[in-house]
This record gives C-alpha cells, structure tokens and sequence, in this order.
C-alpha cells in the first residue's frame, strides 16, 4: 500500500470531495482519512473496497498493485517455456513453469501450460504419474480462467488424462464439458468411447457437424455474392455446394442445404434474366422441400452414406428449425425478402401456375 495517501488524496481533490465528505460516506472520523494522507496510517483493508468504489476505481490501483508488471513478467516466463517447446526440451519447460508458478500460483495461463507440457512429456514417456498431476492442477486451472482456449485446451487434456488413467466415466464427463463444437467436444468422445461401434458413432457425428459447418459457409458466400450483385460467382458458388453436398450424401438434413443452394440458384439466374433457368431451380428447391419433410415426417430417417450411416435423422433431435414452416417460409420469402432476386420470376407468365405448386405441395405434407 506504498503511495496509499498520495493516490488517495488525488483523488479526493480531482473528485472536488472534502475529507469529511468522504469520512461520512466511510462512517469514520475526518481525522482518519487526513491520518491516511499524511501517511501516518492505513485505513482497515476491509475498506478499501468502499473507497474504491466511492472514486470509481480498482481496488488495486488504490492498493498500488499494478497487475501490469505482473502479466510481463508471466509472459517472460511463458515466452521462457515455450522456447524450450520448441527445442523439445520438456523437462527444462516444466521446471521454468513450475518456477513461474512459485510465484504466481493461481496464474492460469501458466497452469494451462503446464498441463501442456505435462501431457506432452507423457505422450513421451508414459508416466501416469504426470496424468495424476494434470488431473489436480487441471481443476485449479479452469477454475479461475475465463479465456475460452485456455480452457478448452485444459479440459481436452483432463479429457484424455483420464481416458489414459482408465477413469472413462470421468473421461466421458470431462469431455461433455467442452463447447459442442465438432473439434472438441465430440472429437476427443470419439477419441475415448469404447466400445469401437460407439468411436465410429461419434467420429461420424464429428464428420457430419464439420461438414454442415462448411456448407453454412459456404451458402453464406453464396448469400454475399447475391447482395453484392456477383451473380456469375453467386452461380459458380451454388453450383460448387451442391457438387459437394451431392458427393457426401444428399440425404436427410442436408436436404435443407440443398434446397437453400438451389433457392440462391434460383436468385442468381432470375437477377440475369434468365428466367428459363431461374424455373428450372425453382422446382429443385420444391422437390428438396418435399423430400426433407417427408423424411421428417416418417418418424426416425437412417442415413444411407457410409459417412453417415450410424446416424439417424428426426424432428425431436434436429437443431435447425424442422417445422413445416420451412417450406412456407421460403415460398413466403420469394414475394418478400427475395422479392427483388425473383422479380423477373413474379413477373413470368409462369408465376400463377407456380404458386399453386407451391401451396398444393405444401398442403400435400401437412
């Protein structure tokens, strides 16, 4: 608390505050806080708290920590460990962070990457005992950090720590926790379920969620290129999705997305004026519709691809809206938020004949 009173009375002066204003907000004497000024005294630390909050500062800053100096000198000895990382000398990187740690105990960038180097030097050596010290300092670790990619990297360790030390309920629970995210959480499941039909399960599961990833973004492309006017690449984007989609397995779910690269198809050729085209597209999205909804109405659907096919496709376990109103959400879509996309479409001879398509297919699998 070095510079308490200095700091202290600063900001009382900055603040426009007399020392028995601030005495009456803290219930003290105003004899109290020229004692803290002068550097006679220091106010109880179960005040600093309400001081800091009276001028709108860190308790710290009235405290003089500058936690600052300490993220530098944690990044030294980060910087440190890594070096040694990358010359393969893990021993020599365990010890700087566990010198590191002396220090600063409850840093958990440092203990994040000490169960780095810990993991690695089992995957080395195979020392369950460096296991039973990644599972103690793992808990402290997230118990305190709030950066995401510290914590998943620490929870894909404990994941596998616990795998390795034969724990496979708790390795199974530890990798439940990690974000459901295909490169984590179902990818180290997929790594530690036994028995070898439950890996395949899950590593298909990994397959699927990447793959509808990409095909997100790559519609999504699609979209942009629309907005921007790039039909010619909107075109050459939608057609590439669908080659891609077709080759993975055109089935179930990505129906959807099948019918989502027709419908920008669909958007690109009408803004050409090639309404013929436009048409064509335009009824691929319509049989898409149809078949998607036919599945999820059947009851429980089972992929045919090999990539998929321990994987099953229904309403209750499907995360993207699978109410009928896909359909009709997208016809709905053609006369308002596409409307300008299917002008040329609208205005074709053809529209009337379309719509009552449209409405009957719709009706046709309600």
């Amino acid at each position: 608390m070095k510079n308490f009173g200095i700091r202290l009375k600063k900001l009382r002066n900055d603040a426009n505050v007399t020392q028995d204003s601030l005495a009456e907000y803290l219930n003290i004497s105003y004899q109290a806080v020229s004692k803290w000024e002068n550097g006679q005294s220091l106010p109880d630390i179960t005040l600093v708290p309400a001081i800091a909050n009276f001028f709108g500062v860190s308790a710290d800053y009235l405290l003089g920590v500058k936690p600052d100096e300490n993220e530098e000198k944690i990044k030294e000895y980060y910087n440190k460990a890594m070096e040694c990382s990358h010359t393969g000398e893990m021993e020599k990187g365990i010890a700087i962070v566990r010198e590191a740690l002396g220090t600063y105990p409850n840093s958990s960038k440092l203990l994040s990457l000490l169960i780095g180097f810990l993991f690695g030097s089992f995957c080395a050596n195979g020392k369950k005992e460096l296991l039973e010290e990644i599972v103690a300092k793992a808990e402290l670790a997230l118990k305190d950090s709030t950066n995401e990619t510290e914590r998943i990297d620490v929870l894909e360790k404990l994941a596998y720590s616990y795998n390795n030390l034969e724990m496979q309920e708790k390795a199974i629970e530890t990798a439940n926790r990690l974000p459901d995210t295909v490169v984590n959480r179902a990818g180290v499941l997929a790594n530690i379920v036994m028995p070898m039909d439950k890996r395949k399960e899950k590593q298909q599961w990994c397959v699927f969620a990447n793959f509808e990833v990409m095909i997100n973004h790559i519609l999504w492309l699609g979209g942009l290129s629309l907005g921007r006017k790039e039909f010619e690449k909107a075109i050459d984007i939608y057609t590439r999705a669908l080659t891609i989609i077709e080759n993975v397995g055109n089935e179930g779910f990505f129906l959807l997305k099948t019918a989502g690269a027709y419908n920008g198809l669909a958007m690109a050729y009408s803004s050409l004026g090639e309404v013929d085209l436009a048409y064509k597209n335009i009824d691929k999205v319509i049989e898409c519709q149809i078949a998607f909804h036919k599945a999820l109405n059947n009851g429980t659907y089972k992929y045919k691809t090999p990539m998929f096919d321990m994987l099953t496709f229904e309403r209750k376990s499907l995360h993207a809206n699978s109410t009928i109103t896909e359909f009709e959400d997208w016809y709905a879509k053609m006369g308002h938020d596409y409307k300008n996309y299917f002008e040329a479409v609208i205005k074709d001879e053809r529209f009337p004949a379309l719509k009552e398509k449209v409405e009957k297919a719709i009706a046709s699998i309600k």
